[in-house]
């Protein structure tokens, strides 16, 4: 007796959507892009029950007749290919026939659709896969279809769906995706009868992404174009300086399809060069148009990914787009490179350089004699300015190709330097390196003894300066210090983030910090408040893409407050969650954040704070991410290099 058995139909059917329905949000993609196959220019999504209850997908595309309608149920019944050479130069988005049939056989299905041609429409009803009812209904042209309980009939699969918040994001998310491959195509998506998205048609791509993810990533954004004639690149990236703790925000396009790929990911992260930060990725919507001979896209089952015929130059290819829009955007940024010319001066006007053409214009000449370059330090030094207006040089976001630079991402207005907070008198220790216990001057400091069990040298430690504004110069018995500013305090903060004792975590702000997040994140945030609240953030949202936070974790300096908050919700957004070992790699990325970096310039006073916080730490000797804080150089070691033994 033969053990080999061929399965059922219905059960078949069940196994292949547990490859192509992974969620409620892979049945909002297939019915949508179903829907741009039929040539509609209206989309509507309604979700109900984070698409557990109820998904509905309406459009005015082309529609179907009695006979295509109960076509597209049987399994592999498509209209997009009809031959095997079709496989190899597919343009549609749902060709492997395999959507509709796996959609039905997992939930409880109703199908009205109406060519233009035909003076009534049909219905389809099935459950489970099984077709109960056909009839000629009224409707208006194209195609309605309406998913009810999901995964009813496999609860081994609802059980693993995420939270709603989640799979609402997800949701949101691909219809955004979507929409902003198809700008001349008008979606409108409703959760729960509230409107999330409803974007209009239109021919300018901006538009729709000011709409998805709001006017401040928007105008953060420069566009990028590229044709080598085998190959055509065109999208937008952000500026230097606006950078994410995750590559979630990078969105990919290959023939008007969102996809992921590797080749287009190395591509962005090599154009933007060796400055962009270790573990940041700048947020971007790349689209790729190439021969569909030159990508498979059916080596996923969902679509998720394809590949490259020349991955090599697929990646060269976004390398140079990238690079390319981000060296126009730095000369254009930069006003030295390209003088602002009083009225009565003109290029032909300047003297000509010593060498080169009589007519030629040189800007470094004429900056050397005409232009006045601002000083780079304050009109007075900083420890001259009174008690209320210490202030902290902050790095540019840009600066031209060569010079040094850390790149950081705030909220507040592009200022060359940034107030720390008022002094009480003039030898008060600065708010940014405040004790735990708010003590209020250096003395009520001097006369808490700090615990030294595991800082034992601090008492003896004698701070003499700072290199380069980055390390702390001090000395004791028999040897020679130096501190990493950056990780130091990294470390403090650290440690206070992770220590909740008596829940006392936030400060409450005077003026709350107002933020401009994606669509999609703002609902996230608004069903996981207490999230946040976990790690000191109060935050509720107003519109469709505000948020504002109303307190902030008490470690951190509110001046980039808004940037660890925007990495932290990147960070869960991503996983999904917040727990478990996830915890504490969140707060080092904001103790990170919200640190001093290297080249902002301390005081004496503020060095001293900083040792004495150091002094109170559990691990001092290492910041959250292993690398060291503290170099010990021993007066045998400093013997030793000079020769004397």
């Amino acid at each position: 007796m033969s053990l080999i058995k061929i399965l059922p139909d219905r059960i078949a059917n069940r196994i292949a959507a547990g490859e192509v329905i992974e969620r409620p949000a892979s049945v909002v993609k297939e019915l949508v892009e179903n829907a741009l196959d039929a040539h509609a220019k209206r989309i509507t999504v309604r979700i109900e029950r984070a698409g557990q209850r109820l998904i509905a997908v309406s459009d005015d595309g082309d529609g179907m007749d009695s006979e295509d309608a109960l076509l597209c149920f049987e399994p592999h019944a498509t209209s997009k290919i009809a031959t095997e050479e079709d496989l190899f130069h597919i343009s549609s988005f749902g060709f492997r026939g395999e959507a509709m049939p796996s959609i039905a056989s997992v939930s409880r299905l109703t199908m009205r659709t109406r060519r233009r041609s035909c003076q009534e429409g049909f219905q389809v009803v099935l459950n489970g896969g099984i077709l109960e009812e056909t009839m000629p209904v009224g409707c208006a042209p194209g195609t309605e279809t309406a998913v009810r309980d999901l995964f009813y009939n496999v609860p081994a699969r609802r059980k693993f769906l995420k939270s709603g918040a989640t799979e609402e994001r997800h949701i949101t998310e691909t219809l955004s995706l979507i929409s902003l491959a198809h700008p001349r195509v008008a979606f409108e998506l409703l959760i729960d009868n509230r409107k999330v998205l409803s974007s209009g048609a239109g021919e300018e791509l901006m538009p729709r992404i000011r709409d998805i993810y709001g006017r401040e990533l928007a105008d953060a954004m420069i566009p990028l174009e590229y044709d080598n004639g085998r190959i055509a690149i065109h999208g937008y990236i952000t500026r230097r300086g606006v950078t994410r703790p995750t590559r979630s925000e990078q969105r990919i396009f290959v023939n008007s399809r969102p996809v992921e790929s590797l080749p287009v990911y190395r591509g962005i992260k090599d154009g933007c060069g060796p400055m962009l930060d270790k573990g940041r990725y700048h947020p971007a919507l790349l689209f790729l148009s190439l021969d569909p001979a030159l990508v498979d896209i059916n080596v996923h089952p969902a679509k998720r990914e394809v590949r490259f015929r020349n991955e090599f130059e697929i990646a060269s290819a976004v390398r140079e787009a990238v690079a390319d829009a981000m060296s126009r955007a730095a000369r254009s940024d930069n006003p030295f490179l390209v003088p602002n010319l009083p009225p009565s001066t003109t290029p032909e006007s300047a003297p000509a350089p010593t060498s080169g053409p009589a007519n030629a214009f040189d800007p470094a000449d004429f900056i050397r004699r005409q232009a006045v370059l601002p000083p780079v330090e304050p009109a007075e030094p900083i420890s001259e300015r009174p008690a209320g207006e210490r202030l902290i040089r902050k790095t540019e976001p840009d600066i031209p190709s060569g010079t040094p630079q850390i790149e950081r991402i705030l909220l507040a207005a592009k200022v060359d330097y940034l107030p720390v907070g008022a002094l009480p008198d003039s030898a008060a220790v600065p708010d940014l390196f405040k004790p735990e216990d708010n003590a209020s001057s250096s003395r009520e400091i001097e006369r808490e003894e700090p615990r030294t069990a595991n800082f034992p040298e601090r008492k003896d430690l004698h701070v003499l300066g700072i290199l380069e504004d980055s390390y702390i110069i001090a000395v004791m018995k028999g040897a020679l210090v130096l501190i990493d500013q950056h990780a130091a305090h990294e470390r403090v903060l650290y440690e206070r983030l992770l220590k909740r004792d008596g829940g006392v975590l936030s400060q409450k702000l005077l003026i709350p910090i107002s933020l401009e997040v994606s669509r999609s994140d703002c609902r996230f945030l608004d069903a996981n408040r207490e999230v946040f609240h976990t790690l000191g953030f109060e935050a509720e949202t107003f519109g469709e893409h505000s948020v504002k936070l109303n307190a902030i974790p008490q470690a951190l300096r509110q001046d980039n407050a808004g940037g660890v908050f925007r990495d932290i919700l990147s960070l869960i957004t991503e996983n999904g969650s917040f727990s478990g070992q996830t915890d504490s790699a969140k707060l080092a990325q904001a103790a990170c954040k919200a640190a001093v970096k290297a080249h902002d310039k301390l005081s004496m006073e503020e060095c001293s704070a900083l040792l004495d916080q150091m002094a109170q730490c559990e691990l001092p000797y290492c910041c959250p991410h292993g690398r060291p804080t503290i170099l010990h150089i021993s007066l045998n070691e400093l013997e030793r290099r000079f020769g004397r033994k």
